[in-house]
Formats: structure tokens, C-alpha cells, sequence
């Protein structure tokens, strides 16, 4: 696949991207992140190579809606499932999104590569149309039912994450694919929360 190849503005093509291993770079609240199939071991450790981010540190995970990850929000109380799904609606006076640490269900196995040396998983639910799009795309298939689509920040370890598509490219070149779009404006970025708890780890 040629570089030119690799970019798209369509979440369909991408989609198809990632289901075939592939490393994506694409917009997300604030700034642009760099993903793959959550549950395809061999991509995300291609990915955590290419961004030289320990392993044990693990990474964010996106999906599209709340009612994909009933599961890990069933267990908590009621008024914190609310705060965590209100937590992730869209307000206009609101420029950071929020990520949630839940403790892994039983039953449910997580690759190591995703959470790291945690027994917690990091979730956001993302409204930014088009990836949520990719990650509903995901969810159709029943080795990725939560629609998981990894989130790290689109940089090497060290460098500042890329706010743009040329950023990313300069960063990555044709190493990895492209998802064409501009990001929600957010300016700064998620902050990670531990669900059972409230407290607040970034």
C-alpha cells in the first residue's frame, strides 16, 4: 500500500484499516491519537513499538456508547453511572473530555498490552462523529463487542502530541495510516478519573 493510499477522510476505509492490523492516526477531542483494534495483540504491540511507550504503562480506549460497555458501569452506583455518562456528553462550556478507570469485570479478559501493569481499564466514550462512527463499525464484530478502539496520544514518547494531520505525518510518515479531520477544539487533554472512587489521576 503506497503512502497516498493510507489517508482517508472516510470511516468506512478506515475501518477496514484496522481490522486488517494496521496503525491509525486520527482526530479525536483535542488532539490527535494514535489507535488500533483493542483486542489485536500484535497490532498494539507494533503500535506501542512505533510510539516507544512501555508497555506496562497501557493505554486508553475509545467507544461510541455507553450501552457497549454496560458491563463495566453495571456494578457502580447508580448516581456515579449517571455522573460517568453525563461526564461524556457534549457542553459547549466544557473543553475537556473525561476518561474513566473501571475495574475489569469478571469474565471479561482484557490483552495485557492494552491495560498494562493496571487492573483497571481506561474507557472513553468519544463525540467526535467520525471516529465514533469507526468504533460503531468495530462493535459489529464479536471479537470486539465494546467497539474498543486504542487512544494515545499521536507522538513519539517525549514529544509534543500532534494537533493536525501534517504533525502526525511528520511524526510518522507512512509508517501508519490516516483518518482525515479536524478535532473537536478541546484545549487540554482528558482527564482521567477513577470510576469506583471519583479520583481524579490526571
Amino acid at each position: 500500500m503506497s503512502e497516498h493510499e493510507c489517508i482517508t477522510h472516510s470511516a468506512d476505509v478506515a475501518y477496514e484499516w484496522v481490522m486488517q492490523g494496521r496503525i491509525l492516526a486520527y482526530p479525536t477531542e483535542s488532539v490527535w491519537g494514535l489507535g488500533c483494534h483493542a483486542f489485536d495483540v500484535q497490532a498494539v504491540n507494533k503500535l506501542l513499538a512505533l510510539k516507544q511507550r512501555p508497555v506496562e504503562k497501557g493505554v486508553i480506549v475509545l467507544t461510541s456508547d455507553e450501552s457497549y460497555i454496560d458491563v463495566f458501569l453495571k456494578n457502580l452506583p447508580k448516581t456515579r453511572q449517571n455522573d460517568i455518562i453525563k461526564s461524556w456528553a457534549y457542553a459547549d462550556d466544557r473543553r475537556q473530555a473525561s476518561t474513566w478507570l473501571f475495574d475489569i469485570p469478571d469474565g471479561v479478559s482484557i490483552p495485557q498490552c492494552v491495560r498494562g501493569k493496571h487492573e483497571s481499564l481506561a474507557i472513553r466514550v468519544i463525540n467526535h462523529a467520525k471516529i465514533a462512527k469507526l468504533c460503531d463499525l468495530l462493535a459489529t464484530h464479536d471479537n470486539n463487542p465494546f467497539g474498543f478502539l486504542v487512544s494515545t496520544s499521536c507522538n513519539v514518547g517525549g514529544q509534543a502530541p500532534a494537533r493536525d494531520f501534517e504533525m502526525a505525518w511528520r511524526y510518522f510518515g507512512g509508517k501508519v495510516c490516516y483518518l482525515l479531520g479536524d478535532t473537536l477544539g478541546y484545549d487540554k487533554p482528558s482527564q482521567i478519573i477513577h470510576a469506583s472512587t471519583g479520583q481524579v489521576v490526571r
